[in-house]
């Protein structure tokens, strides 16, 4: 009984922080849409669904003290977000992002075409000679994720997010119709999260730029939306990668392993806390985009962000290796170096926020859509240790700096004439 009463105090305190940081946020930095809140809020509804599966499932009842972690990050992630906002509010008031849209959006349309032909000619030719089954993870990795059609698959996920804001009222066809097919590509991949996450940071971009308004029936689009595709893969990979027909059992095995997805982030954290940590901590795989990249140089090996220490979760012995944004953080640190690695992810994206307010432009605003989009998938793990994560910013910083240099050279043009 005092156990369940110290578990009820502990979530009512952490309920009580996440609305006070929520609202500074609001208050702050004028809108819902912030860094912090992105990464807060679908982390606290996923909670709400783990703490609501039925015993029935199968799994591990979840630990509560595992949210101090939590608790602690989030209080170290808001500091950097009030004296960035409280330091530029003395400069501009207005920190409201227009809704730009592509310049020449018919060319975004023409480049999108001309990137997805090599990937139909691709899929045709892998059905065609490919000894791995379309749909399965084997042709995934094979199809897209090495070498140039990889790097070509991550600009497409770039593609993805600013054709968002092509979507207008007299415009809404041939948008929607290349996000449908780029999300396809994607699908091929068998890479779930890079679905879900350039869908994702799309939406928010609607949403700073006031096009689109959260409500009930968004929440709702964007939770089932997520879920069907999820499940989809799974459905795909039966059907069409193995030939296999539907039946009861496939049905309860893809249903099992959407809860799992959905659970194992906090489950594995959870795990991870009850068992006193069980990972040996690798600062550096925190920062593995770049120490990869002085890899390179030097020729010594590539790390790898995986995680090899995986925890049971339920008693059907499904496993995971993922332990949300913090967790990760937490389990890879030695002593307080938690705390250096929030302060720059947050000190990064709240930078990149004032930048998309200052230059208005739709490329940084896709950057900034883009990190809060990976903040929002923090409820299953920590997605800065990726090289897509700074490949697509990489890109949008090329296409802004061209798109500048452009403007600047008609306004001297237009001056000198």
């Amino acid at each position: 009984m005092e156990q369940i009463l110290a578990d009820i105090i502990l979530f009512g305190c952490f309920i009580l922080e996440v609305s006070i940081l929520s609202f500074a946020e609001k208050r702050l930095w004028g809108t819902w849409y912030t860094p912090l809140n992105c990464l807060v809020l679908p982390f606290c509804f996923v909670l709400l669904i783990v703490l609501s599966m039925p015993q029935s499932l199968g799994f591990v009842p979840f630990y509560t003290p595992s949210l101090y972690i939590w608790m602690a990050g989030m209080f170290v992630m808001a500091v950097p977000s009030w004296l960035l906002a409280i330091g530029y509010r003395r400069h501009r008031t207005d920190l409201t992002i227009a809704s730009p849209a592509p310049k020449r959006d018919k060319l975004l349309y023409v480049f999108c075409i001309l990137l997805i032909i090599p990937f139909l000619f691709r899929i045709k030719g892998m059905m065609s000679s490919s000894l791995n089954m379309i749909g399965s993870d084997e042709f995934g990795e094979e199809f897209a994720v090495y070498g140039l059609f990889g790097h070509l698959l991550i600009l497409l996920l770039a593609c993805t997010i600013i054709l968002f804001c092509c979507i207008r009222k007299n415009n809404r066809l041939l948008p929607i119709l290349l996000i449908i097919a780029i999300t396809f590509i994607v699908f091929l991949n068998q890479v779930k999260s890079w679905v879900i996450i350039p869908l994702i940071a799309g939406m928010i971009s609607c949403l700073l730029t006031e096009r689109m308004h959260l409500s009930l029936r968004v929440v709702s689009i964007i939770a089932v939306s997520g879920i069907v595709l999820f499940m989809g893969s799974y459905f795909f990979m039966f059907i069409i990668g193995n030939g296999a027909d539907y039946n009861e059992h496939m049905g309860k095995y893809v249903l099992e392993h959407t809860y799992h997805y959905i659970a194992s982030g906090i489950l594995g954290m959870s795990e991870d806390v009850r068992m006193g940590i069980i990972e040996q901590p690798q600062p550096e795989i925190l920062f593995a985009p770049f120490v990869n990249a002085v890899h390179a140089i030097t020729g010594e090996p590539y790390i790898s962000a995986i995680n090899p220490d995986y925890l049971e979760i339920s008693t059907n012995g499904l496993q995971d290796n993922v332990r949300t944004f913090f967790g990760t953080i937490y389990a890879n640190s030695i002593d307080g170096f938690w705390i250096f690695v929030v302060t720059v992810i947050s000190t990064m994206v709240y930078l990149v926020r004032i930048w998309a307010i200052q230059s208005q432009s739709i490329y940084i605003l896709t950057m900034d859509a883009w990190f809060c989009a990976l903040l929002a998938m923090g409820w299953f793990e920590y997605y800065f240790f990726h090289v897509t994560t700074f490949e697509i910013p990489a890109i949008l910083i090329l296409l802004y700096t061209v798109s500048h240099v452009s403007t600047r050279r008609k306004e001297v043009a237009c001056l000198a004439s």
